[in-house]
């Protein structure tokens, strides 16, 4: 649901819905009252995000835990998720970060359907 950016857009706006993909960030632009539609799509999809990440990060603590133990093919296994899980959110967030400013909606792909989910009006 992409769409060309508008000048109905404050730069106010754009900035903060840039903010909500800079992981915890996003709980600043959450605080702020009478949020416009825009930004607040930009809350729900940057605590989407927030959420993936934890759920990641304790997805790979529990491998670190359980089959990180394992000699040197442990090693190598928390290590690559480690690289591409980093890279996957910082992609995303970079992604987001952009399309925010530059004053365009856009749906996270797989996370959509969560962020949709969150109560931000």
């Amino acid at each position: 649901m992409e769409h060309s950016p508008t000048n109905s857009i404050s730069s106010r706006d754009r900035w903060l819905g840039a903010v909500c993909y800079l992981s915890i960030f996003v709980l600043v632009a959450m605080l702020i009252k009478n949020r416009s539609k825009f930004l607040a799509r930009h809350c729900r999809q940057g605590f989407a995000l927030l959420f993936a990440e934890i759920v990641g990060v304790a997805f790979i603590l529990i491998i670190d835990i359980s089959l990180g133990q394992l000699p040197v093919l442990g090693f190598i296994l928390v290590i690559a998720l480690r690289l591409v899980f980093f890279l996957a959110v910082l992609s995303v967030s970079v992604l987001g970060f952009t399309k925010a400013l530059f004053g365009e909606e856009w749906r996270i792909p797989y996370l959509d359907e969560l962020a949709d989910r969150v109560p931000v009006e």
